[in-house]
């Protein structure tokens, strides 16, 4: 066994807080990794560490901004120096900015939230994985799992800067996929339907959307975390070594391509 295999590996988990990210972060700590939750909310990502902690697993929180390129340098040299390295990538960090909750069209889409949008979901993740290849290539081995969303293939009305952000994901993880296989390194999205979280929670009919979203649901309701964070895990594993540049849908049946 080589010095490489007996290596505790790392994973950076983004939005890892709470949500899809924590549940993510909890799924591959208790697989033997180490953690690092990473929040633009600090305290929050500390506190989620803690918890993870009184689960056996070794977990630090960090204060990340994903979409500031200073803040993303920062948050990876610290995790470097405090465990080690980065194996594994989990961007969960994501937005999904309303009006008054309501979805706004392109012609009523403030620039400013447009730019927002794009900056979190679609710019961030490259910055994160610009910042965490090298130590991927150093160890000849690495992951990078982004969470999409079913937005990304389909019609919805309103939401364009939401749709077109995870879109613009698909593109960069084709061309990254390509350019770092060679590394050892794989590259995959999870798009999701409707999952049980905060991003959905500032909606101005949030019940009726909720229960119109277990009705287009075919396996009659919407996703959990930890449905998601499963999927995270397998993409993560040495199993998953052949899968890369994939997009897997989790939408229990609501969109089936």
């Amino acid at each position: 066994m080589t010095h490489e295999q007996n290596r505790r590996r790392v994973a950076l988990v983004t939005g890892g807080a709470r949500g899809i990210g924590l549940a993510s972060g909890r799924m591959l700590g208790a697989t033997g990794l180490a953690i690092a939750l990473a929040d633009i909310d600090g305290p929050a990502a500390e506190s989620a560490a803690t918890e993870l902690r009184g689960l056996g697993i070794d977990a630090r929180g960090y204060a990340l901004d994903v979409a500031d390129p200073v803040s993303v340098v920062a948050t990876i040299r610290a995790v470097e120096g405090d465990l080690g390295g980065v194996d594994v990538l989990v961007n969960c960090a994501g937005i999904l900015p309303r009006i008054e909750g309501r979805n706004p069209t392109v012609e009523d889409m403030p620039l400013a939230l447009w730019n927002q949008t794009l900056a979190v979901n679609l710019t961030g993740p490259m910055l994160m994985a610009q910042a965490t290849i090298p130590l991927m290539k150093r160890h000849g081995w690495g992951r990078i799992v982004t969470i999409s969303s079913r937005a990304a293939r389909t019609r919805t009305f309103g939401n364009a800067h939401y749709a077109a952000s995870k879109s613009g994901l698909a593109g960069l993880h084709r061309i990254m996929a390509a350019e770092v296989a060679p590394f050892g390194i794989t590259v995959n999205s999870i798009a999701p339907s409707r999952v049980n979280t905060g991003l959905n929670s500032n909606l101005a009919d949030g019940g009726a959307t909720h229960h119109a979203a277990i009705r287009e649901t075919p396996v009659g309701r919407i996703a959990e975390p930890e449905d998601i964070a499963a999927a995270v895990a397998y993409l993560a594993s040495d199993e998953a070594g052949f899968v890369t540049g994939a997009i897997l849908d989790m939408t229990g049946g609501s969109f089936m391509p």
